[in-house]
């Protein structure tokens, strides 16, 4: 049905160094409430798959990650497949199979800058109450600060832990835009962190401001910020460490980039 494989559009709301993005401070879900939820792995070593980070599906034949979680895998794509329609890391759902990675043609990854791709499957994912796709916030959403969003994924719980086997969430608040960017700019002027990259227009800033203690981390990077109930407006981004009260996760803004989302999901 042509249904399908139409971009759901959402015009207005109602109402370091480089490291990968773990649910911090968060609980476990279950995969009918992010039914657009994907775990995008690759080959380890011509042996089995291995998550690497998230992704959101958009169309029953493409999703969205982050470009920096897959950096430089364009020419590879045959080496990774995306996992759908299980709140299990290791078990359950169906897997299908990357066909083409069309990472955004401004990517820059030294600012992360334009750090959005979508990722072409090799054949439709079939649609069901745990599998779906995402709502895409249309450039003129209203994101306003405080607004509270969710973040899912597999990444790690603790410093010493490997992955999550199981699906969690946290949610946390936008923060103004220009707070955000005025305290990286700070961080930047500072010894040892002055290839911090900036915070531009393309980024969403994240988290609990001058609290801290929820956020996204290591394995969650690429996945969905969504404003419920699956409204995506963000993709899990880059921040100086998880959950730092200071200083915001920078996520990409997907409002900012939903006519390119249309021109290259099609």
């Amino acid at each position: 049905m042509r249904l399908l494989v139409l971009l759901a559009l959402i015009g207005a709301a109602c109402a370091k160094p480089h490291q990968n993005g773990r649910i911090v401070g968060g609980s476990i879900t279950n995969i009918a409430t992010y039914p657009f939820m994907a775990s995008l792995r690759f080959k380890y070593y011509n042996q089995d798959y291995r998550h690497a980070c998230g992704g959101v599906l958009v169309t029953n034949t493409a999703l969205l990650s982050t470009a920096s979680c897959l950096y430089n895998q364009v020419e590879v794509p045959h080496e990774w497949q995306a996992r759908l329609g299980s709140d299990r890391l290791l078990t359950g759902g169906i897997s299908i199979f990357v066909r083409e990675f069309i990472p955004h043609s401004n990517f820059n990854i030294i600012l992360l800058r334009d750090d959005i791709q979508v990722i072409k499957l090799r054949s439709a994912a079939p649609l069901s109450s745990t599998i779906n796709i995402a709502r895409i916030a249309g450039p003129n959403y209203a994101l306003p600060d405080g607004l509270q969003v969710y973040t899912a994924g597999w990444g790690i719980t603790s410093q010493h832990s490997g992955f999550s086997n199981e699906l969690r969430h946290v949610d946390v608040r936008i923060i103004n835009h220009d707070l955000c960017t005025s305290r990286y700019a700070d961080l930047a002027t500072q010894e040892h962190f002055e290839t911090v990259p900036p915070v531009g227009p393309g980024h969403l800033c994240t988290g609990l401001l001058d609290i801290g203690g929820q956020d996204a981390c290591n394995g969650d990077d690429g996945g969905p910020v969504i404003h419920k109930p699956d409204v995506l407006v963000g993709l899990t981004g880059w921040a100086i460490s998880c959950g730092d009260a200071y200083y915001p996760r920078k996520n990409t803004r997907v409002p900012s980039y939903s006519d390119w989302i249309v021109q290259n999901t099609q």
